[in-house]
């Protein structure tokens, strides 16, 4: 079910918030849990059944942690195991067969790959089981009384189940016990719902239009300028179509009185990969620090340890993102950029802050979020020569651009930068400002929501992950 369709604002929300405002608070959770479930049933239907054995199973090691000492490492490696095992079957096993059968195939072999079905958010929840099982064997007290309700909906709540941010388990078991079900957190909530909503479909839908327009043609028939715009576009689509989401995640969220991490902070505005990553989708560049980069030791096994861990890390990271070869392209590139970056800060740095920006703008965004976007390996390296070998008579902007379209990425320029954070902090205690911003955010869901039915319900491109 996606946030963004009629189904999900006109019916599930206003029936779940009722009646959940109505329960008595010994009954609202259960109901949240029954609601989550439903909710994933909507778009998954009998797939629930896998998240539910990824909940039992992350339970259970938890009780096992609890009750036998001796054994809680065995246990808490065991169900961790367990959570990425269903991960990798469902989502690498196609890749890992496809690759497997061209190769038996050059020895005259044949076999058939598989043709498992991705079920959405499952790189998702099978974080939140393993964060759920390390987290709890890291505590130094065990003895406090485990909740089978508590656990399941802290892997299935459904703000942000799909597509996260991934929440702590450390963070959201105790707002279970002490949550602030009110008025201004519902207004809060509300409020950055319809920002996210009003990112998602009035700018990186419309940005989307001439992205794929450019991603579907011939990359021998784009102009220079268009194929250099092809990365930049694309990169603001993803970060309106993510951060709308993370908005809307984290205003439902606050409706039920729960807080969930941000995820974003201004990436646009990052001086280096390395600090773009501390800025773009951080509930998982941060799972990966904590549960992956410090136990392999981190930075503190010399220089070539932390780089090679640096290089696990961001395969790793790439391959999370999908199973085709040009995500573990992605994954290298960023282990490029950040190991050169890492290298080039001990003798010197961009003292000039705005050839940092440069930089990461024209130099690391290009083939950052193309190797994303690109169809393969082939189709980047396609676009890339297509970026460098002059060409000016190709596709040219008037053929693709769309007024809306140029307005939504002037505007995604615009806002992906903490312009509106600043102008906020200064006036935002004014009562002219916030009538004002109660009323822009009124106009701008009004849009959206008679927007094209087809754009209106388009499916978030994180769905994918």
């Amino acid at each position: 079910m996606v946030f963004s369709s009629p189904i999900f604002l006109f019916i599930f929300l206003p029936f779940v918030w009722i009646i959940h405002a109505m329960l008595p608070e010994k009954f609202r959770k259960s109901f949240l849990l029954f609601a989550s479930i439903v909710f994933y049933m909507y778009g998954e239907g009998s797939f629930v059944l896998l998240m539910i054995l990824t909940i039992l199973t992350a339970y259970a090691s938890i009780r096992f942690i609890q009750s036998h000492e001796k054994h809680r490492t065995a246990a808490a490696i065991t169900g961790s195991l367990f959570s990425i095992g269903i991960l990798l079957v469902f989502k690498y096993s196609n890749f890992f067969t496809e690759q497997l059968a061209e190769l038996l195939s050059l020895f005259q072999i044949k076999i058939t790959p598989t043709n498992f079905h991705l079920p959405l958010g499952i790189s998702f929840f099978s974080f939140q089981a393993v964060s759920c099982i390390i987290d709890f064997y890291r505590k130094k007290d065990k003895t406090g009384r485990i909740s089978l309700l508590d656990t399941a909906l802290y892997i299935s709540f459904f703000p942000q189940l799909v597509a996260g941010p991934i929440v702590r388990y450390d963070n959201f078991i105790p707002q279970l016990k002490y949550r602030e079900v009110h008025y201004a957190a519902f207004l809060y909530g509300l409020k950055r719902f319809a920002y996210g909503f009003a990112k998602k479909v009035l700018l990186s839908n419309n940005i989307a239009i001439v992205v794929d327009k450019i991603y579907a043609a011939d990359p021998e028939s784009l102009s220079t300028p268009v194929a250099w715009s092809a990365s930049l576009l694309f990169c603001v689509q993803l970060y309106f179509d993510f951060s709308g989401y993370s908005d809307m995640a984290i205003g439902l969220a606050r409706m039920f009185g729960i807080k969930i991490p941000e995820n974003f902070n201004y990436p646009f505005a990052a001086t280096s990969l390395g600090n773009m990553w501390r800025r773009w989708h951080i509930s998982l560049s941060t799972w990966f620090r904590d549960y992956l980069y410090i136990p392999l030791g981190g930075s503190r096994k010399g220089e070539f340890r932390t780089i090679l861990n640096i290089w696990i890390i961001f395969l790793i990271c790439g391959l999370w993102h999908g199973a085709a070869w040009h995500y573990i392209l992605f994954g290298s590139i960023s282990a490029f950029f950040i190991t050169v970056e890492r290298i080039f800060k001990k003798h010197c740095s961009f003292r000039n802050r705005i050839l940092a920006h440069i930089y990461t703008l024209f130099v690391v965004f290009p083939p950052f979020f193309m190797s994303v976007r690109a169809n393969s390996v082939r189709h980047f390296l396609q676009i890339t020569r297509a970026m460098f070998v002059p060409n000016f008579s190709g596709l040219q902007f008037s053929q693709i651009f769309e007024t809306k379209t140029l307005v939504a990425t002037l505007a995604g320029l615009i806002f992906g930068f903490p312009i509106y954070k600043k102008i906020e902090a200064r006036f935002g205690g004014s009562v002219i400002f916030k009538c004002g911003e109660a009323l822009l955010l009124a106009v701008l869901f009004a849009i959206a929501i008679t927007s094209n039915s087809m754009i209106f319900s388009e499916m978030f491109i994180y769905f994918r992950f």
